[in-house]
């Protein structure tokens, strides 16, 4: 199987819902040697592995954003498999991205109701 497959695979499966947006971007030859050799330790390709950098670096929502009690529990959830790197597509990988939409859901529908 390609690479170039391989990741078509992955990114169907994986980002359905979310828009691709393609750009340049420009790194360090020194930094890209680095993040090429994580992709590869990782199994991942090279754009993959820049996305999980920039997830870990700038999360969308956190449980100390949240202040439902589920919601914040479905987050720890999610960032506990999180931290055994499932490979993309996995099924592990899939329920952490599950929990942290459902977490989402919960915090928009309680914001909707108000506070207590």
């Amino acid at each position: 199987m390609s690479i170039a497959l391989r990741t078509n695979i992955v990114h169907s499966e994986v980002m359905k819902e979310e828009a691709l947006l393609q750009f340049k971007l420009m790194l360090p030859a020194a930094l890209k040697k680095r993040v090429e050799t994580n992709a590869a330790l990782n199994r991942r390709s090279l754009s993959q592995e820049i996305v999980v950098a920039l997830e870990e670096k700038y999360p969308s929502t956190g449980p100390e954003t949240t202040t439902d009690p589920a919601a914040r529990l479905l987050l720890w959830l999610a960032a506990r498999i999180r931290r055994r790197n499932p490979k993309p597509g996995s099924a592990r990988e899939k329920q952490a991205a599950l929990y942290e939409r459902i977490a989402a859901d919960l915090s928009d529908r309680m914001k909707d109701i108000g506070p207590e």
